[in-house]
């Protein structure tokens, strides 16, 4: 099952490169992510047997990265046919690159190889680039050359701490992670802490942590909403994954605590620097990106945290992804109507496009961690984790980096939805397709903040125990 779901958008997106109308190719689109989504759902009752003498293996973990990847793809496949009912350019590689990337994300998910993992981020970095530069003009080309660039000097970093880490394991003879975690104590600690460094460098360049987030608020800012949603909400998260397995192989050797200084120094960098930047922002999908920059920050902190900081992130890579669909596909639904996302260039949506407007405003919300979307609890789950911790200051700090985005972000949205009208530059109606996309991620995130399901409680639980 697991090879299946690799090998079908692949076929699916050979396929599409053949001379077919533009409408066809979207609809494809739906019919295999709803497919993926489906097989994906029969994987919460029953994981699949491994495959490939071990190479692919689906844990919670990664039925938590493949879910959410399937979810996202399901909305902006959807999401695009309304997008595409008024964008005049070509989408023949637009929709073979996601096709591709769906492909590539599914086997990210299932990689019980360190090495194979790396091959498969990697590849999500060569499908993605295209998807920035669909606009075709210089602001996207340069936004995807930095992407390339960044994202390239992090993933060879990461291969570099995958070859160290090959060396700390020279008596086992394999990179396979059950190997690795049994014979973890025969490791050579001092190669070890050397991969656990590159390793974290160079994932943390594709998640976009801080200091190595250049790259994000140009890729996000220039790139279609739809791309910005793949990219935020299951690229990076890819990235984090991986830096998990560091955190599995860490705890069996006995680094856990160095790993953790590290973990924790990087995730309160990620909301420190967001947090200077956003104040003087005045395009939403950049804002936007670095609230992404403060998210994965959110992330790793709570994995440094380590207990119930560990279960906190695991709940907020779901809430982040949800939240992504929600931010980007509005912000993305701005831009075409006004063929901007200025501040200068957008006003008084609220009057003109009442239902986007509401939009924005519940982005603000989701993406700020505002109750009732689960967004706000899970930050709460690394906040307390912190305090439990008794890193007060940590916790205090963050409480400060999140109200100070909310005031940034909320400077934007609020003068956008409720400012002196101005004029969309392509007036257009509310299209019923990408809306339905943006409220059905607004809905699930409230739903879940509301109640979690007893089986949602179950896997993020069985996620957390892989880390003892």
């Amino acid at each position: 099952m697991l090879f299946l779901l690799i090998i079908m958008p692949l076929l699916a997106g050979v396929s599409v490169c053949l001379p077919v109308r533009k409408r066809f190719r979207i609809e494809l689109l739906c019919g295999v992510s709803l497919i993926h989504a489906v097989v994906t759902a029969f994987f919460w009752k029953q994981l699949p047997a491994p495959e490939f003498n071990g190479y692919l293996v689906l844990d919670y973990l990664g039925l938590i990265l493949l879910s959410i990847n399937s979810v996202l793809f399901v909305a902006v496949s959807f999401y695009m046919l309304g997008y595409f009912e008024h964008e005049p350019r070509r989408n023949r590689i637009f929709t073979v690159c996601l096709f591709f990337l769906l492909s590539t994300v599914t086997l990210v998910s299932a990689s019980y190889h360190m090495g194979l993992l790396w091959v498969a981020i990697e590849t999500t970095t060569l499908f993605s680039a295209p998807l920035i530069s669909f606009y075709r003009n210089q602001q996207t080309l340069e936004a995807t050359w930095k992407y390339l660039l960044v994202c390239s000097v992090g993933i060879a970093l990461a291969l570099m701490g995958t070859f160290f880490m090959a060396i700390a394991a020279h008596d086992t003879q394999t990179l396979l992670l059950p190997t690795l975690l049994s014979n973890a104590s025969t490791l050579s600690v001092n190669w070890l802490k050397l991969s656990v460094i590159f390793l974290l460098v160079g994932y943390g360049c594709k998640m976009g942590l801080a200091p190595t987030h250049s790259w994000k608020p140009e890729a996000y800012g220039q790139a279609p909403g739809m791309a910005v949603v793949l990219m935020a909400g299951g690229l990076t998260q890819c990235s984090f994954l991986a830096l998990f397995r560091v955190a599995q192989i860490c705890a069996k050797s006995g680094l856990a605590d160095f790993y953790s200084s590290i973990l924790i120094f990087s995730g309160v960098l990620s909301l420190i620097v967001p947090a200077i930047f956003i104040l003087g922002e005045r395009n939403i999908k950049r804002a936007f990106a670095y609230s992404s920059i403060e998210h994965m920050g959110i992330l790793v902190l709570g994995l440094g945290l380590g207990g119930a900081g560990i279960f906190g992130a695991l709940f907020h890579m779901i809430n982040n992804a949800l939240a992504k669909i929600v931010m980007f596909l509005t912000a993305g639904s701005i831009a075409q109507k006004y063929g901007s996302a200025r501040l200068e260039d957008v006003r008084g949506v609220i009057r003109v496009y009442p239902v986007t407007g509401v939009f924005l405003i519940l982005a603000l919300l989701a993406g700020t961690g505002m109750f009732p979307f689960a967004t706000f609890h899970s930050e709460l789950m690394i906040l307390n984790a912190a305090v439990s911790t008794q890193h007060f200051a940590l916790a205090a700090l963050g409480c400060l980096c999140l109200g100070v985005m909310f005031i940034g972000i909320g400077r934007i949205i609020l003068e956008m939805v409720y400012g002196q009208t101005t004029e969309p530059v392509l007036a257009k109606k509310e299209n019923l397709f990408m809306n339905s996309a943006i409220a059905a991620g607004a809905l699930i995130l409230i739903g879940i903040g509301v109640w979690m399901p007893a089986a949602l409680t179950k896997v993020i639980q069985g996620a957390a125990g892989l880390i003892k």
